[in-house]
């Protein structure tokens, strides 16, 4: 399953999170992260910054947490 690592937030408040082992789907409006069948992450669109795949070869130098 793939990595993914995402900037979201607002003016206030900006969280950078590595998810790893997930499925995206984009639909109305948010950005869903699945894991198996359930959802563990929704952002609005509006509040989504960065969204990048993580290649193998960078998964073992990243600072993020998993969620």
């Amino acid at each position: 399953m793939p990595t993914y690592r995402m900037v979201y937030g607002d003016e206030a408040q900006v969280v950078r999170e590595t998810l790893k082992d997930v499925e995206v789907e984009r639909e109305d409006g948010w950005t869903v992260f699945f894991r198996g069948n359930d959802a563990i992450l929704r952002v609005r669109d509006e509040h989504v910054q960065s969204l990048e795949l993580v290649t193998q070869s960078e998964e073992g130098s990243s600072e993020d947490t998993d969620s």
